[in-house]
């Protein structure tokens, strides 16, 4: 799930409601977000139980602020009465919090029981699921809306399911082909209207479909160039190996002076960094896939943190001739993962050396009070205009992959880094005249 995103769960056994409800507020957790749970056909203590059981140190997050209970008195019904309009404005109100707080988005769950009251009644609960569908889209904001079908009516169930665009149906997350738009939910669209949508709907499945074709044949080429890639490396360290055995058994210990050590020393130190690069992406990638890339928030400061990074990996810049100027800018603190975001910064110079056509590459921080701003540039090959937002894609490269070597996963990773705290990462290029990558994090982030 990402920021935006508003799921509905129908479940039927207390399995099916933890499996799905827990693991999507403990990521929550995880990524410095506000996190509600809304409690109604479910005793607090057993929601708290069922957490811990779990894993999740419930009692310390919520001591801490970043986890809240809430009852439907609480949170639906503070007025007195339900008002679909007043909730979203509740909802805009701790979004605000939530960000003066220094969290990174708020997430929200609710057991929606409550709504079987008379101070709910069905039309009122369809109207706000219909606001949330426009609220939603561009927040930072993620909910999943639980619904118990042996509580709910086959009528109240259809509509839940005619006013969410993605469903949780016991272990599976289902794009919903029955989602309608609010406007035709509330009855005001036209026929028209309708029919539009209709062949929208078939044309959406359609390309859902093209997609996991190419998705399919992605994945087919990643495995060939994968196997490549990992081959390389493991070819060079044989043949190190190998011409030091035959040296070796012909007692030949005189032809390997301290020169030739060293230079297969170094040459093995090379192969096997690269390869512990290109293992490290893929279990990265397995992690962010599986929503267990957590982050380790600890107090950072960002130019040393740069400066530390530039010294271990100027070697490389060296070895290939390329420059490497730093511009530190100013002293900034904040709440980051130092080791992730040191694997952003070597992701973005390992590209800009890649790509850079062997000219200088600039490193910068800069900060303007509410964000910090890391950018590395390069005066290299360039993007092209379509390319720029298909390259932070996984698998997908600005150039073939006859081209350059890597398994298309850098800037995947990256960006995934940065969105994980609360941040945003963008590319400004043209085409043969180099590029500047930009991470952009927020300050005031808290552990």
């Amino acid at each position: 799930m990402g920021h935006g995103d508003h799921l509905c769960l129908v479940y039927e056994t207390a399995e099916e409601q933890w499996d799905a409800v827990i693991p999507y507020m403990a990521e929550g957790l995880a990524r410095n977000e506000a996190c509600l749970y809304v409690i109604d056909d479910r005793a607090l203590d057993e929601v708290r139980q069922a957490f811990i059981s779990y894993g999740v140190d419930i009692d310390a997050h919520v001591r801490s602020g970043q986890f809240v209970f809430a009852t439907k008195r609480e949170a639906y019904l503070a007025s007195g009465a339900f008002n679909p309009h007043a909730m979203i404005a509740f909802l805009e109100a701790t979004v605000r919090e939530a960000a003066a707080a220094g969290r990174t988005g708020f997430r929200v769950t609710a057991e929606m029981t409550w709504a079987l009251g008379q101070e709910c009644g069905c039309d009122r609960l369809i109207e706000y699921e219909s606001l949330l569908s426009e609220f939603f889209p561009g927040s930072r904001v993620t909910a999943i809306c639980q619904y118990n079908r042996k509580r709910f009516g086959a009528d109240l169930i259809r509509d839940v399911l005619r006013t969410h665009p993605v469903a949780i149906l016991g272990n599976q997350v289902c794009p919903n082909l029955y989602y309608e738009t609010p406007a035709m939910v509330l009855g005001q669209g036209s026929p028209e209207q309708r029919v539009d949508w209709m062949i929208e709907q078939l044309q959406r499945f359609r390309g859902a479909e093209r997609k996991l074709e190419r998705a399919i044949q992605s994945r087919d080429e990643f495995l060939s160039v994968a196997s490549h890639e990992l081959n390389t490396p493991l070819t060079s360290l044989k043949l190190q190996v190998q011409s030091l055995t035959r040296a070796l058994a012909r007692g030949d210990g005189a032809s390997l002076t301290r020169e030739k050590v060293a230079g297969i020393v170094d040459r093995t130190d090379r192969q096997l960094r690269r390869l512990s690069r290109l293992v490290s992406d893929l279990l990265d990638v397995s992690r962010i896939h599986a929503n267990k890339m957590t982050l380790e928030l600890e107090r950072t400061e960002l130019r040393e943190l740069v400066e530390d990074v530039v010294d271990r990996i100027s070697g490389e810049f060296t070895h290939m001739g390329v420059r490497l100027d730093v511009v530190p800018g100013p002293e900034v603190v904040g709440h980051w993962d130092r080791s992730r975001l040191e694997q952003v910064l070597i992701n973005l110079l390992s590209n800009a050396l890649k790509y850079g056509a062997g000219k200088p590459v600039r490193v910068e921080v800069a900060a303007d009070g509410a964000r910090v701003y890391l950018s590395v540039k390069d005066h290299g090959v360039g993007l092209r205009e379509e390319d720029r937002t298909r390259i932070f894609e996984r698998f997908e490269r600005a150039i073939s992959a006859s081209e350059a070597s890597g398994l298309g996963l850098g800037l995947y990773i990256t960006r995934e880094i940065v969105q994980a705290h609360g941040g945003d990462i963008s590319v400004e290029s043209r085409l043969g005249e180099g590029s500047t990558f930009t991470v952009s994090l927020p300050l005031g982030a808290r552990a």
